[in-house]
């Protein structure tokens, strides 16, 4: 998109950026030349023999460099998990390279922001549930996060905002996720120079904060200020994945019992039902409104 976006002369983030904002190794590789807070981290092959994990101390994560959608992911607790973890890892790997990276403590979050000609804008943060370890499929969102603490927030964004810089994105959205705990420390765990998928872009950013993000993004491509007129009243909002036939009963108690807070519910993939490997492979969705 970069490249075509540049050779047609509209505003876009330099083609030159796209592998450092795509590929989690070369992602790492640019924040830490930027003094962006950074756990210890390697890419590696199969080949165990050419590791270098001596200093790096577990748990780590395993993952590939170059996919999404929790695709790859583990997280490995000693020396003798990790050739499996690797060799999962590689085998969903474009590029059949694994990065492994120390593992950051606290809750889960990502952070939503719009950028223009090189300076950052906020938009919100959004609290992450996920299947917890060994492979953190994502089972849900909610917007506004409201357990961050209030001291901590400004700090987090500008630790963002100069992680936003350090990999030369200037225009359009981002999607940080990042951790943060209970006494502030906080580490980015990626970004991606785009919306949020899982609807956090497309639909949640609008819920809780009334301000149309798609419309911003269409804006910025142009070469138009982003517009923060809200255009809704803000409201929570919540999207919550189906795994199980469990969760499927849950989503039909909620509908009964709320259905004026039910905003959208996806098609259904039911033979997917019980059988989640990663995010493409759940059943389905429901959103909800306060």
């Amino acid at each position: 998109m970069n490249y075509v976006a540049e050779n047609l002369g509209l505003p876009c983030n330099p083609d030159s950026i796209t592998l450092q904002c795509t590929n989690k190794f070369e992602m790492r590789k640019k924040m830490k030349e930027h003094n962006v807070k950074t756990p210890l981290f390697i890419k590696v092959t199969n080949d165990s023999s050419t590791w270098k994990t001596e200093n790096m101390k577990f748990p780590v994560i395993v993952k590939p460099t170059d996919r999404s959608g929790s695709r790859g992911i583990t997280k490995v607790e000693n020396a003798q998990e990790l050739e499996k973890a690797v060799q999962y890892a590689t085998k969903d790997s474009f590029e059949k390279m694994a990065i492994i990276e120390e593992y950051i403590e606290g809750n889960e979050y990502s952070c939503e922001c719009i950028s223009y000609n090189g300076e950052h804008h906020f938009l919100a943060f959004t609290k992450k549930f996920t299947t917890e370890a060994p492979h953190f499929i994502e089972t849900g969102h909610c917007e506004p996060a409201a357990d961050i603490k209030e001291e901590y927030k400004e700090e987090i964004k500008q630790n963002i905002f100069k992680a936003l810089t350090a990999l030369g994105i200037q225009n359009g959205a981002s999607h940080t996720e990042f951790k943060v705990n209970e006494k502030g420390k906080f580490g980015i765990i990626e970004i991606g120079a785009r919306m949020g998928g899982d609807c956090i872009g497309s639909d949640l950013v609008q819920i809780s904060t009334g301000y149309d993000y798609v419309k911003m993004v269409i804006d910025v491509a142009v070469g138009k200020a982003p517009d923060f007129t809200k255009v809704t009243n803000p409201t929570k909002a919540t999207i919550k994945f189906i795994f199980t036939e469990k969760d499927l009963e849950e989503m039909e108690n909620f509908k009964k019992e709320n259905p004026k807070k039910i905003y959208r519910i996806s098609e259904l993939d039911r033979e997917n039902i019980g059988k989640t490997v990663d995010s493409s492979t759940r059943v389905g969705y429901y959103i909800t409104t306060e």
